[in-house]
């Protein structure tokens, strides 16, 4: 009987496995040792105040902060960004928008950088906390637009103060040559 208010809700099949799956990939969980995840389960307590002994008795909230701390221990859940739940735990799910996230891919390009890259430049400027576009949040989206409209200005020899001008001395000129080329 599932509620809304996150307090007592039952986990769906899926989500068991998924817990199962992520303290077993953690490293929290084996066959020989079993004491971690009980130590685990034991933070958490029921409705009635009694410790939980088993991942079924946990509720929504509880769920994603097992999955929190498994993503620190090393799991990743596929399609999310590699701190998605310790984000959502923080109360730091927002994400950049859209418009960063193409600004950001347009000036990988402007660089000639591929995904490998800008990946490090990312883990370098978040500590280590995102090496994809979009597991950047707004702040750390608009360091690395500034950051790489300076390496594309400091080649180029100029200084931008915004996007328009470092497209508009990318595209093609009059003769046809490109002006990144005139960059790199």
């Amino acid at each position: 009987m599932r509620q809304t208010d996150n307090t007592k809700s039952e986990l769906t099949a899926g989500q068991i496995r998924l817990i199962q799956t992520a303290v077993r990939t953690a490293g929290l969980r084996s066959s020989k040792f079993e004491g971690r995840y009980r130590l685990l389960l034991g933070q958490y307590l029921q409705p009635n105040g009694q410790a939980v002994t088993s991942c079924k008795q946990l509720n929504h909230r509880q769920f994603e902060d097992m999955l929190a701390i498994c993503e620190a221990y090393g799991w990743r859940m596929p399609g999310k960004a590699e701190d998605y739940y310790r984000r959502k735990r923080a109360g730091k799910d927002r994400t950049a928008s859209y418009a960063q996230q193409e600004a950001i891919k347009h000036l990988r390009g402007d660089l000639g950088w591929n995904e490998y890259q800008l990946g490090g430049m990312l883990k370098r400027m978040t500590n280590g906390f995102a090496d994809t576009v979009v597991a950047l949040s707004p702040g750390q989206a608009y360091n690395v637009i500034e950051a790489l409209k300076a390496m594309i200005g400091r080649r180029a020899g100029k200084q931008y103060n915004n996007l328009k001008e470092v497209q508009a001395d990318m595209e093609v000129n009059s003769n046809g040559e490109d002006q990144a080329s005139k960059i790199g």
